[in-house]
């Protein structure tokens, strides 16, 4: 068997029991460790970001200068060059193998919220996104965590990816999302997605909820 993400033979440096342990999609013990962790690292407190300092980042600063509503993110991966490798053939290269290379670190943080009362609750994509990936992203992560989660929004937003624009075209994002039509929202609402760059499309989706009178928001993503 081969790993899922060097495509090495595994079969002698994993066990038979260690194969099951990751549900039959063999992960080699280097590609274990694929991904700068952020758990003990220090980070900004509003975002998430590495920092030498636990102290608000530059763009933490500014989004508050700009709106008093700001929910914290907690992130777990720096977004590296090897992360951006694996967003590649995990989102646009449709590989949804490589996902098991994260699905027990999502499991675990995720299960901290819910044992909280929180609601995890996923950024939909773009009709024309799942159109030309033929799934959600997002929505597969948790699925394959085996996180319960609610939908309560669509996603109405059209023009150029997000992963295409550049810093300046993402802070003009417009609002990409409307609440879905009756959807009973719950008190505590845990925001899930893949990546914060800039943050503008998550803190658009707190946004909404916000206006709702939803005061209990936190921000939770993939990578940072």
């Amino acid at each position: 068997m081969r790993c899922v993400w060097c495509r090495n033979d595994v079969a002698a440096d994993l066990g038979i029991s260690s194969l099951f342990l990751w549900n039959s999609r063999p992960i080699c013990r280097q590609c274990q460790q694929l991904f700068h962790s952020l758990e003990k690292e220090l980070t900004c407190p509003g975002c998430g970001r590495l920092m030498e300092e636990a102290t608000l980042c530059y763009d933490c600063i500014r989004w508050k200068e700009v709106d008093s509503y700001f929910p914290v993110n907690q992130a777990l991966y720096v977004y590296d060059e090897q992360a951006k490798e694996f967003m590649e053939r995990y989102k646009f290269e449709g590989d949804c193998a490589v996902a098991f290379l994260i699905k027990e670190d999502i499991k675990r943080a995720l299960k901290k919220y819910l044992k909280q009362g929180y609601t995890i609750c996923p950024l939909p994509i773009s009709k024309h996104s799942i159109e030309k990936r033929e799934f959600e992203s997002v929505e597969y992560l948790l699925e394959l965590s085996k996180i319960p989660y609610l939908q309560i929004f669509d996603h109405i937003g059209k023009g150029k990816k997000q992963s295409e624009k550049t810093r300046a075209e993402r802070m003009k994002l417009q609002q990409p999302f409307v609440l879905k039509d009756e959807i009973q929202l719950p008190y505590k609402i845990l925001l899930f997605d893949d990546i914060y760059t800039t943050g503008k499309t998550i803190r658009l989706a707190a946004k909404l909820l916000q206006e709702k009178g939803i005061e209990n928001v936190k921000l939770f993503t993939v990578f940072r």
